[in-house]
């Protein structure tokens, strides 16, 4: 217990005397510390803009819905160059097969898109008009905050009704309630039966700048541009049950999809199927590598930083050779003399350290005020950045203490 008790004081003294040096060259000491401050408060942004990344694609996924399958009518780029005779189509008649042929299939829901222009009295927006059916809540995991969402009668009879996003009512409707209000959709007078619930920003895009009206609605007065077919899609939203059965539906898909097109063997797909799940790993692969480059870019300015601490112990340590060999001849060991200048090299990264992850949490609080995107700086980040600085401080800081360490206490008191 004494030992322990010995040790702790050793290295309280030890403190007490890099504090007395620090402040002795108080300049120098601060100026030395802007490395190890840039290089922490660079990479604590740095991993902090990575976790957002992540954070923003999650949540832009948790939008789509979970355990779902997008249909697109592209060919599949990955089984090889696409060529003018392998553009395929999709039709709501795929998504019945699908719902009919498919185990654990939940839900399928058809979609086509449009840009509209919705304009009410004194005020007008363009926005993303979505066709599609009362099936498109469920899969999506959208609901309607006020009023109701689409119903089967609704697109069976082709009804003008509209359910409009946050963003649409703010810019037309301001603080009036939306719900029975009436809005010209490319000069065709549309019913307000609903208002979505809000989905917030990822990455820039607005999940409540859209509209939702029924498919037939549409395909038969809104479409700029003609399809294929009289029941053509643009998309088609599979929701499953389970994990599980989302992993063997989307072999499935594509093999129904392959029958239903005459697909020869060896051609490659005339449409396109992701997953949740898969789109999910992608980017969360891509957003690690961009941490990943951040944090390395990062991390040269803390390689600065310990050189700098590096370049200036040396310094230190020539400038107190006398002091070094007085304490040696007065009984000071040579772990003494190397713990001491250790501590003062790692003193002086911690107190840069500090101060870098006070800026960078102050850096990420107004970066995500200004743009909406989040930076989250977590304990673990705080307590790693400032044990990392003792350790830049302990590494850089070694060959200096250990050179104090070894000098002859002889040729050190006659120094000048």
């Amino acid at each position: 217990m004494s030992k322990l008790l010995n040790s702790i004081a050793g290295w309280g003294v030890n403190i007490a005397i890099a504090m007395t040096a620090l402040r002795t060259n108080l300049m120098r000491s601060i100026l030395t510390t802007l490395g190890v401050m840039i290089g922490v408060f660079s990479v604590i942004l740095a991993v902090a803009v990575g976790n957002g990344a992540q954070v923003s694609v999650t949540q832009q996924i948790a939008t789509l819905g979970s355990n779902m399958a997008i249909v697109l009518p592209q060919p599949d780029s990955g089984s090889g160059p696409p060529r003018a005779a392998d553009r395929g189509r999709l039709t709501e008649r795929d998504g019945q097969a699908i719902l009919r042929q498919v185990t654990g299939v939940s839900a399928v829901a058809p979609q086509i898109r449009s840009s509209v222009q919705l304009v009410t009295p004194g005020r007008s927006a363009t926005t993303q008009a979505i066709g599609a059916t009362p099936e498109f809540g469920t899969v999506s995991n959208i609901n309607a905050s006020e009023g109701r969402f689409l119903s089967d009668s609704d697109v069976g009879a082709a009804t003008r009704v509209v359910v409009i996003g946050q963003t649409v009512a703010n810019k037309l409707f301001a603080d009036v309630n939306p719900v029975g209000e009436t809005v010209r959709i490319n000069r065709v007078p549309f019913k307000v039966i609903g208002v979505l619930e809000s989905k917030g920003s990822n990455l820039g895009n607005d999940n409540d700048d859209q509209i939702v009206v029924p498919i037939t609605t549409l395909r038969q007065r809104l479409m700029t541009s003609a399809m294929q077919g009289p029941d053509d899609v643009s998309f088609l939203f599979v929701g499953f049950e389970d994990e599980d059965s989302l992993q063997a539906g989307e072999r499935e898909i594509q093999r129904i999809l392959r029958e239903r097109y005459h697909v020869p063997k060896g051609r490659i797909n005339p449409f396109t199927v992701n997953t949740t799940a898969e789109i999910a790993e992608t980017t969360g692969q891509v957003t690690q590598i961009f941490q990943a480059v951040l944090v390395a870019i990062a991390s040269i300015s803390l390689l600065v930083g310990g050189i700098g601490i590096m370049n200036i112990m040396l310094v230190s340590v020539t400038e107190r050779t006398r002091e070094i060999g007085l304490r040696m001849a007065l009984g000071a060991k040579r772990s003494d003399i190397r713990n001491q200048f250790l501590v003062e090299a790692a003193v002086l990264c911690v107190i840069g350290g500090a101060i870098g992850l006070t800026l960078a949490v102050l850096a990420a609080a107004v970066f995500q005020q200004v743009a909406d995107f989040p930076v989250p700086v977590g304990l673990d980040t705080a307590l790693m950045s400032v044990a990392f600085s003792a350790v830049i401080g302990i590494i850089f800081g070694g060959y200096p203490a250990i050179r104090a360490s070894r000098l002859s206490p002889i040729e050190a008191l006659r120094s000048e």
